[in-house]
């Protein structure tokens, strides 16, 4: 039997600088499934694909029907049928529709210089396929020019089994509010698609879908123009068959990550890493994981590097009379606290200081914030090693011990030294989360009485009525306009952040757990995370935080859940020889990539303001991605390109 010779796939843009970072790559032919053992699934399930595709063998499609837009669904595991009436209460279940590619269609797609983009096709079958695999060509420009394949990636989407959290029964959104019809079989299974896999090659099970992400790097350097190639897709029993590529590079380019003006800052876990690839805390193998993964970080734009100075700053009450972590497991201190015979305090800073100096090394230099003064929500247990009696000790305080002022003042005072040996001091915030302005204006207490230099370096996400404490505030975008908990913001945000931007301090957002929409939840709708950024430019943000890149499971892939809502707490996965991407993290890179763009051609004054505001618009417009416009970030992008 033979490909279906429709099937003409473009692809354009791609792989981010992740192409530069190891990631897994197993030799075999790997079968994407979510589940060690997968479950029999029910025969309905496969009625269900069986109606949805047009073709009783092979089907191949693009995802939208628009490769420009493919990459802005998930794609479910187990299409289904969707017929007129669906479509007339919500038009973007058109985007989930099978239409085999005609071999009449052109797709295309462009881009600017130093850019990465991602698009997507799809394939399914009532028969099991084997050895599914792609071949990408070099693509060459009438003038001769060459955009090599070594630009190009292709990986294979895995999905996930979908969890409830323990969040949901408390305060945070339930599955139901979020997901849409990327989850597959109407969450009977419940699957969705998001780790990006880096393999040559895999077998697809008949009745399931499986896409093809692609993502192509263009080059700094690369001439402007139209480059054309070829795509081979070859499986078992089947005559390959060669599609045409078609890549338009503009004549404009992006800064280097280095210099973007987008202000990314995620909280990257070390001892996460240590625990779920089984290495000593800061052994040398340590220090090459952990080297990895900022890496990737650092090439996304980020600019924060977060560093602890106790252990377990992010402690919850737990079972019984106990506190835990809130994620699986916990942030280990880059200090080491010592007590010495006479009962005086000494710091040892060896940890804190690599990983600072990695940071810079690779990228991630704008500023760094120390957590925390005081933790999450719980009381502040100090561990330490008493040299008296030669034993690690752990000391609980309250906020009011007087133990608990002797021992900040101590620290405060000789972190401040050494900050200033090092040359980090002005760069150095002390980061606070989510912590009351009563509990804030206590600690500050303790700040002007040891190191009151720190007091114009203070970090924290919360609310805005600390807005003027902190220096860099991140405000939850709960409190945004039109979300659930702008009532009760201490006054509108909107006000809070054109004051701050005059003084000329640092603001972004965050989002976590909630709310519904938008956010970037694993079974979150893929487009909202090419949104984020936009909301930056929209109300006129620095940028966006999110308070954990990696806080793994022990098994993310088979259950993904510790206690809060699945993806809240990691953009990527632990891979078994190196880290692996997912669609969420791709689409959030490629969002701020815009705002990049947007940014230069403000700069420019070459396209009118009202054009920019109307980008913006059609960007932001309907921030529940189960009702949004894919087309709506094409629209954009032409606006601000003129065209």
């Amino acid at each position: 039997m033979k490909l279906h010779k429709s099937l003409c796939v473009f692809f354009l843009l791609v792989v981010s600088h992740s192409c530069e970072i190891k990631q897994e790559r197993p030799t075999s032919s790997f079968t994407l499934e979510s589940f060690k053992h997968p479950p029999n699934y029910p025969d309905w399930l496969k009625i269900n694909v069986e109606e949805a595709l047009p073709n009783k063998d092979l089907n191949v499609w693009i995802p939208t029907g628009n490769f420009q837009t493919s990459s802005l669904i998930k794609v479910p595991r187990f299409p289904r049928k969707i017929n007129k009436e669906e479509i007339k209460k919500m038009p973007q279940l058109k985007d989930f529709i099978i239409s085999p590619v005609s071999e009449s269609t052109s797709l295309k797609l462009s881009g600017v210089l130093n850019e990465q983009i991602s698009a997507q096709i799809a394939i399914a079958a009532t028969s099991h396929l084997t050895n599914v695999k792609v071949d990408i060509s070099d693509l060459y420009s009438n003038s001769g020019n060459v955009l090599s394949k070594q630009n190009i990636l292709a990986r294979y989407v895995k999905y996930l089994p979908i969890q409830r959290a323990r969040s949901e029964y408390l305060w945070s959104p339930k599955l139901e509010e979020v997901i849409g019809e990327s989850s597959s079989g109407n969450m009977s299974p419940n699957l969705v698609g998001d780790a990006l896999l880096n393999i040559k090659n895999v077998d697809v099970p008949a009745y399931h879908a499986q896409p093809i992400w692609f993502t192509f790097k263009i080059p700094e350097n690369a001439k402007p123009g139209i480059y054309k190639g070829k795509i081979e897709l070859s499986i078992d029993g089947y005559d390959s068959a060669s599609y045409p590529i078609e890549v338009q590079i503009e004549n404009i380019s992006l800064p280097a990550y280095r210099d973007y003006k987008f202000h990314l800052d995620l909280w990257v876990n070390p001892s996460s890493i240590a625990e779920v690839y089984h290495v000593k805390d800061w052994s040398e193998k340590h220090w090459d994981l952990i080297q990895l993964f900022l890496s990737d970080y650092a090439k996304a734009g980020g600019k924060n590097c977060a560093v602890t100075i106790t252990h377990e700053p992010w402690h919850k009450k737990w079972i019984g009379e106990n506190t835990h972590s809130q994620t699986e497991f916990g942030y280990k201190s880059m200090v080491s606290w010592i007590k010495d015979k006479k009962g005086s305090w000494h710091f040892d800073y060896a940890v804190l200081d690599r990983y600072v100096e990695l940071a810079d090394s690779l990228g991630v230099a704008h500023a760094i914030n120390a957590f925390s003064v005081t933790p999450f929500k719980s009381n502040q247990a100090i561990h330490y090693y008493d040299e008296a009696d030669d034993s690690d000790k752990i000391m609980v305080l309250d906020y009011s011990d007087f133990e608990y002022k002797v021992i900040w003042k101590a620290f405060l005072k000789d972190f401040k030294e050494h900050l200033l040996k090092k040359g980090w001091f002005d760069k150095t915030y002390l980061g606070f989360d989510e912590k009351p302005k009563e509990i804030l204006e206590l600690i500050l207490g303790i700040i002007e009485e040891s190191a009151p230099e720190f007091l114009e370096r203070i970090m924290i996400a919360g609310h805005n009525d600390v807005s003027s404490i902190s220096k860099n505030l991140s405000i939850s975008y709960m409190f945004f306009p039109n979300q659930p908990l702008e009532a009760r913001a201490i006054e509108p945000v909107t006000s809070t952040i054109k004051s701050r931007n005059i003084d000329k301090k640092t603001t972004t957002f965050y989002l976590c757990a909630e709310p519904a929409h938008p956010n970037t939840l694993t079974y979150s709708p893929a487009i909202e995370s090419r949104l984020i950024p936009w909301l930056a430019l929209k109300f006129n943000t620095d940028g966006y935080l999110r308070w954990a890149y990696n806080n793994w499971t022990a098994d993310t892939f088979n259950r993904p859940v510790f206690m809060h809502n699945q993806g809240d707490d990691y953009y990527v996965y632990p891979g078994e020889n190196g880290l692996i991407s997912s669609i969420r993290w791709e689409l959030l890179k490629e969002g701020i990539e815009d705002y990049e763009l947007f940014r230069i051609i403000e700069e420019k004054e070459t396209v009118p303001i009202d054009s920019l505001n109307k980008a913006v618009h059609l960007a932001t417009r309907n921030q529940d991605g189960r009702y949004k416009n894919v087309n709506d970030f094409t629209a954009a992008r032409k606006l601000l390109m003129a065209q």
